[in-house]
């Protein structure tokens, strides 16, 4: 039987690993790797980092849900891929080192969020990145009595060559691999605030590498910064954050902010374990150039999907969804399974919540990529809709079937 090896239980991941089986039923052996037997909702992160929600609840047991659909799951940290021997070298919860082969395999290990190279991260950084981190977070914040709040993103390393082999549109140079959770986390806070009757005491400012939500429309990012000056919130462009002190934080050119609490989406860099692979897998930022098929441009029984794929960018969870989806429907196609393949069409969706107040802001933009669907609504009916997509991918177990319908909601 032909055996799909899929790395990675994230959006992506997930993602193909259900489409595969569901498409092909009992003819192909499909096994999903995953370093932890867990993983997590991940857009309902920053709730955990405000006490709106506890990491359990977004909390999805992988060993007991795979299997479920007939995938075999595997925990193990994936070390290196070997694309020319069809082989993935992992370790194992134990600490064993093993071999993994396959006939066909699909990259969804994600990338690799830099903490080392922010001088002071472990001292006095907070992100909302992993579970962990949105709980350290909640921690601090509970017992935050006022001052000043620094939310940013940190610098995105993204690879330059080979180029995926995709239209020159689809993959913008970025500054930052992804600010929706800094746009959000400034909203929830400031409804948390309001909430508590701090408001006054707290004072905000967001910065960013580059221009602030430059994968948005000029009009979109207009509306943001008056959104900011009516709330208090400064906002700072072009600041690449060095180093994270007790009460600050320095940009690569020697900027300081003022800054008691300092909340950073960390750096994002190629996946350690890819890097580590066969080299001309990758490009020279430790990413897998794919074509529109998601396929490797090197080898043509290796996919890659979400952030781990060179032509994702930003690294969102709606493109993470797309591009699983369509390597399993390419994949289960050239098996011989007919089924169509969906074109990739990039585009900024998102939902940007605030769970205090009730409202949210929901984003579709295409114009970083040439298009012309330009939309930031903020409504009671956009939070709503935050809060039922988080219910259908715990119900589901992570399988995203219906995803591309509930995007153009």
């Amino acid at each position: 039987m032909t055996k799909v090896l899929v790395l990675g239980g994230r959006f992506g991941g997930l993602t193909a690993a259900y489409t595969l089986k569901r498409l092909a039923q009992r003819s192909l052996d499909v096994k999903l790797l995953n370093e932890s037997r867990f993983t997590y909702f991940r857009p309902g992160l920053p709730h955990v980092a405000v006490g709106y929600r506890d990491a359990s609840e977004l909390s999805v047991d992988l060993k007991e849900a795979l299997p479920s659909k007939g995938i075999q799951f595997q925990q193990g940290k994936v070390l290196k891929v070997d694309a020319k021997a069809n082989s993935v070298l992992y370790r194992d919860q134990l600490g064993n080192e093993r071999e993994e082969l396959y006939d066909y395999l699909v990259i969804g290990i994600g990338a690799h969020l830099a903490t080392e190279a922010v001088k002071g991260w472990d001292q006095y950084g907070y992100s909302v990145c992993e579970a962990d981190f949105a709980t350290k977070l909640w921690e601090r914040l509970r017992n935050f009595q006022g001052g000043t709040i620094t939310i940013g993103s940190g610098p995105f390393y993204q690879g330059k060559q080979p180029r995926p082999k995709v239209p020159e549109n689809f993959v913008p140079a970025a500054d930052s691999a992804c600010e929706g959770p800094v746009f959000e986390l400034s909203l929830m806070l400031t409804g948390y605030f309001k909430s508590k009757g701090m408001l006054s005491k707290v004072k905000m400012t967001v910065y960013s590498p580059g221009e602030y939500l430059s994968d948005l429309s000029p009009a979109s990012r207009k509306t943001v910064a008056e959104m900011y000056k009516g709330m208090g919130i400064e906002l700072v462009h072009n600041f690449r954050i060095k180093e994270i002190r007790e009460k600050e934080v320095v940009s690569e050119d020697g900027k300081t902010l003022e800054s008691d609490l300092s909340i950073l989406l960390p750096p994002y860099a190629g996946n350690p374990a890819l890097k580590n692979s066969t080299p001309d897998l990758i490009d020279d930022g430790g990413f897998v150039p794919t074509d529109l098929n998601m396929t490797s441009l090197k080898y043509d029984n290796v996919y890659a999907v979400g952030d781990a794929n060179s032509a994702t960018v930003p690294k969102l969870g709606y493109l993470a969804v797309q591009t699983g989806r369509i390597a399993a429907q390419h994949l289960a196609s050239r098996l011989g399974i007919r089924t169509k393949v969906d074109t990739y069409a990039p585009t900024i969706v998102c939902v940007a919540d605030d769970p205090y107040e009730g409202f949210a802001v929901g984003v579709k933009d295409d114009t970083w990529y040439g298009g012309t669907t330009s939309i930031a609504q903020p409504s009671n009916v956009n939070h709503l809709k935050k809060e039922l997509f988080t219910k259908y991918f715990m119900w589901t177990k992570g399988d995203m079937a219906l995803e591309k319908f509930l995007g153009s909601w």
